[in-house]
Parts: structure tokens; sequence; C-alpha cells
């Protein structure tokens, strides 16, 4: 048996055993501890060929073998002449060259299914080509954090690390390099997707807008999560007094230890529940409140592929009345002329401008901006945010 007709035949067994309670990266990691015999180049193969499954398969027939669903998923992610499609479907090397369209042609398939309830995302979306953003794997984006940028970039080009300056502080990179072999990651790069990263124009509009009698922002960034938000409003607004939250323990542990990476020390921790109105309450008030909230995370699911078919509408309801109650509690805390910045990883407009509509008409606040940041045209994420300001 070739080795391509292995990996074939581990990919069968790993994705038979998948039962979705975990997210699929940690179930693979976890298949290839207990499995010794794989080296690293079998380990990225059966990787890829895992995630072409999930890109591919709800638009694959039903009635399609296991083994037939995996050739086909991968013939129609890859762009590239490789044995593996050479050595187990050979009448398929034509195609390869193909785009994902006309291969979607080619085998009655319909790639406008391959998002879920893609009619209820936000107007700005493009369909079809965030549908096709899905075949893909997004890159590896960096923010290359104030007064970085010329060490960062000697110390990539001295490694022959392959890069992309997308922007003037944001740099692309091959998913799969190791990047902390090369930089200090949290300290002079930030590993951030660029959408993110874009997210970042809103605090400008924070610094541009904010009082002059204000020196030292009281900055709230109520859902942390691991700090990405918090360092980037210091690297874009300056000192600030911060004070970040989280309701798990863990979390908040490396949210510490990332901030301290980041050169950050100066921060108030809180392990808040925000549903809990009395806790909320008994905070301080604040001159911005950061709320990247928990969200089904569609924007993302280029990423983890794996949630193309497990998050259901139900389930959208949930984050949809999670996120009204959250930001109706938060929203009690900010100043008078206070700042929010409303952030999801969500292209649903149930998860977006439904909740900023929600919180316009039920509380004091006017909209300063909103934007859907898309991120099919730079192999990135999808967000949303809207700033918002107490009148």
């Amino acid at each position: 048996m070739s080795r391509h007709h292995s990996h074939l035949n581990s990919t069968v067994a790993i994705l038979s055993s998948y039962d979705g309670i975990v997210p699929f990266a940690q179930a693979l990691k976890r298949f290839f501890a207990d499995q010794k015999k794989y080296g690293s180049t079998d380990r990225r193969q059966i990787g890829d060929l895992c995630y072409c499954y999930f890109r591919a398969l709800r638009i694959l027939a039903d009635d399609m073998s296991l083994h037939e669903k995996i050739l086909l998923s991968h013939l129609l992610c890859t762009s590239e002449h490789g044995p593996f499609i050479e050595t187990l479907k050979p009448e398929w090397t034509q195609y390869i060259g193909l785009s994902v369209e006309e291969k979607c042609g080619k085998f009655g398939l319909d790639f406008n299914n391959i998002f879920p309830n893609i009619e209820a995302t936000e107007d700005s979306i493009d369909k079809v080509k965030f549908s096709l953003a899905h075949f893909i794997q997004p890159d590896l984006f960096l923010r290359i954090r104030p007064g970085e940028a010329e060490k960062v970039k000697q110390k990539l080009d001295k490694a022959k690390v392959n890069y992309q300056q997308l922007d003037i502080d944001c740099l692309v990179l091959p998913n799969k390099t190791k990047i902390e072999e090369h930089l200090q990651v949290n300290k002079q790069v930030v590993i951030q997707d660029y959408a993110s990263q874009r997210v970042g124009k809103l605090l400008d509009r924070v610094k541009d807008l904010i009082l002059t009698s204000i020196t030292k922002l009281k900055v709230w960034d109520c859902c942390a999560a691991s700090g990405g938000k918090s360092i980037l409003a210091i690297d874009k607004i300056g000192p600030i007094n911060l004070t970040v939250s989280d309701n798990r323990e863990t979390i908040l542990r490396n949210l510490k230890t990332r901030l301290h990476q980041a050169n950050i020390r100066d921060f108030n921790c809180l392990n808040i529940d925000l549903t809990d109105q009395k806790m909320v309450e008994a905070l301080d008030d604040y001159d911005l409140i950061i709320a990247d909230v928990p969200c089904s995370g569609s924007g993302t699911w280029s990423r983890t592929p794996e949630r193309l078919h497990q998050c259901s509408i139900d389930e959208i309801n949930n984050f949809a009345a999670l996120q009204k109650q959250i930001t109706s509690n938060i929203q009690s805390k900010l100043k008078p002329s206070a700042f929010l910045l409303y952030i999801t990883c969500s292209v649903y407009k149930q998860e977006n401008s439904e909740i900023i509509n929600h919180l316009i008409s039920h509380h004091s606040l006017k909209l300063i901006e909103s934007q859907m940041f898309e991120g099919y045209e730079h192999r990135s994420d999808t967000m949303y945010a809207a700033l918002l300001q107490k009148s």
C-alpha cells in the first residue's frame, strides 16, 4: 500500500472518530500524540486532508463514501499538482488548475451552499467571494508594535522568512510559519488577524474624539480573552488606565502572562460574569469599554471549517440573546460622552447590526461608525465592529 493510501485511510479513521465535542485541532493533536508512528510530513498531509474535507463537506453528496469525499474535497481545495491526486485519482489531474467554481461545475456541485444561512449575513458581504474563501486556509498575520518595525524586518530577512508587508504595521506570512523562533511574540509583534488589526481604526476615532481634558483614558476590556484588543488599544491610544476582565480563571492567567510579555504591567484584572447585573453595577465608570463579545465565530470558520457543520440557528439565537444581555449591562458603566466599542467575529446580522439597533433604541447611545471588515480579499477573517457614544 502506498504512502498516499495510508494517509487516506488514516484520515478516514480520524474523521470517523471525531465527535465534535472539542475543536478539531485538539482532536487531531490528541490523535497524533497517541499514534507516534507519524512523521511531520505525514501529520501535515493528513491534517490538510481532514481540513479540506470539512471545507467542502456541505456541498458533497450524502451517498458518497468517506474515501470519495476526502478525495474530492482535496481536489476542490488544492491548486497545485501533487502526488496524492496523481496516485489515487490520476484522471482528476486535468482539473487541478481549474478555479473552485469550474471544479464544482465539473462535478455538479453548488459552492453557494458552502456557508450555512448565508442569506442572514450582513448586506455588505459579497456572498460569492465569502463562500469561495472557505476553500482556502487563511494566512498568518503579524501586527508590528510601535518602534519595532526595523528590527522585526531585519530579523525576518536574516532568517530568510518569507513575508509580505500588507499595511504599515502589518505583515502576512504563510500560515505554518513558526514565528516564535525568530521574533519576541507580544513584545515585538502580536499574532493578530488582519481584520482584528483593522478594528484599530475605530480606536483611532476614539483618540480623535475624546475630550482633551482627559489625559489618561479609563478603559475596560470587558471580554478580554487573550488580551489582543488591550494591547491594540495601548498601541493606538497610548498610556491608559486599563481594566481587563473575563469569567474564566485559566483565560485570566494566560491573559496576565501575555500582557507581561507585551511589557504591560499596570492593569487591573477582574473575574466577572457580565450577565450578572449586580457584579457589573459594582464596577467603576469608564471612558471607553471594549466589548469583543462571545459570538458564533462565523467570520473565522475558514480557519476552523468543522464549525460550518456544527453551528445551528438555535446557537445563533442564544449568542444574540447573550450579546444583548452583556451590552445592556456594560453600557451602564459608561461615563457621560464615553465610548463603547462593540466587536464580533461574526458575519450574521443578528449578532451585529441588529444588536447595535437594539442598543440604540433601548439606551442613550448614538452610533459613531460601524464597519464590516471583510477578509476574503486578504485571506483573513471577517469581523464586525461598531463605535457608539453615550449621549
